[in-house]
């Protein structure tokens, strides 16, 4: 992996902590800058994630595949959220994924760190969520920036989309 990928990819991991002001550790910080890189040479597929996720864990695939698909339901989640939904998934049911694929991998930090990495790597590569129907979709997701902005608001993200019309 070249220097330049990884140090442009830790640029925007650091533009992201500002713009949120999540703090990271340093841990998480440099796995996102490498994974970054890693996929600015690289492809990624968000296609067919759940499957790819569910029978990974059914035939119990190693910890670097599962770490692939928990880096891709990341990756996705905070850049290609448009094409996730048109699939028919929520944001919420991604980063659930991610964060099973991630644990299966024995990465708990990032893991348990999901919503905060994809709020970075979202602020630092996308558009903000607009509308509401966006925002309560990150908020579900866990998303601090998404339910701070809400709350700013007055507006609570319940858990269940039967309160929305």
């Amino acid at each position: 992996m070249q220097d330049a990928l990884v140090a442009a990819a830790d640029e925007l991991v650091g533009d992201g902590m500002r713009e949120t002001g999540i703090s990271l550790t340093d841990t998480l910080r440099h796995y996102m800058a490498i994974t970054m890189a890693r996929y600015m040479r690289e492809q990624i597929m968000v296609d067919g994630l759940t499957l790819r996720i569910v029978e990974a864990m059914d035939r119990r695939a190693d910890a670097v595949e599962m770490r692939g698909l928990a880096d891709a339901c990341l990756i996705g989640c905070a850049i290609f959220t448009e094409r996730l939904r048109a699939a028919g998934g929520s944001l919420r049911h991604y980063s659930g994924m991610g964060q099973t694929a991630y644990d299966a991998a024995y990465l708990v930090e990032q893991a348990m760190s999901f919503a905060h990495m994809r709020d970075v790597l979202a602020a630092a590569t996308t558009r903000p969520p607009e509308g509401v129907r966006e925002l309560i979709d990150a908020a579900r997701a866990g998303s601090t920036t998404a339910r701070e902005t809400l709350a700013d608001d007055n507006i609570v993200a319940f858990p269940a989309q039967r309160f929305f019309h």
